[in-house]
Formats: structure tokens, C-alpha cells, sequence
């Protein structure tokens, strides 16, 4: 083999070389974007249970404080028809 043809081989080894590490960096780069994003949609993902725990919580609460407006409405008008017939008494 001649010298020349030695050099262009190594050459082209060498170009193969480069682009086989090129080729790994792409797919270690790909994978590591894969990684991060799968880490995300998680993150994402524990993001809306946790949100979704205290949208709960907060309806609850809404629920029990309307339930009690309820019983306070029910208490004044009560009072206040107690009042009434109180003063009509008082007036009749």
C-alpha cells in the first residue's frame, strides 16, 4: 500500500471517527433533553395532583362556609320573626 493511500485511508477513519463521536454527543444530547423533560412532565404531573388537592380543599371549605351562611340566615330570620311577634305583642 502506498503511502498515499495510507494517508487517504487514516483520513477517512479519521472523518469516521469524528462523525461516529458527533453521532453519540446527538444522541447523549437527546437523551438527556428526554430526561429533562420527562423530569418536567412529572414535575407538571405532581404540580395538578397537589392543585387539584387544594382546588378540593378550597370547594369543601366554600361548601361548609355556604352551609353556615344557610344556618345564620335561617338563625336571623328566626330571630327576627321572634322579634316581630314580640313587639306586636308588646303593641296589641
Amino acid at each position: 500500500m502506498a503511502a498515499g493511500e495510507l494517508d487517504a485511508a487514516l483520513k477517512r477513519l479519521d472523518a469516521a471517527l469524528d462523525a461516529a463521536e458527533a453521532a453519540v454527543t446527538r444522541a447523549l444530547d437527546a437523551a438527556d433533553a428526554a430526561r429533562a423533560r420527562e423530569e418536567e412532565l412529572t414535575a407538571f404531573a405532581d404540580d395538578r395532583l397537589r392543585l387539584a388537592d387544594l382546588l378540593d380543599q378550597a370547594a369543601a371549605r366554600a361548601e361548609t362556609a355556604s352551609e353556615g351562611d344557610r344556618e345564620l340566615l335561617r338563625r336571623v330570620d328566626a330571630a327576627m320573626e321572634a322579634v316581630s311577634r314580640t313587639l306586636a305583642e308588646a303593641e296589641g
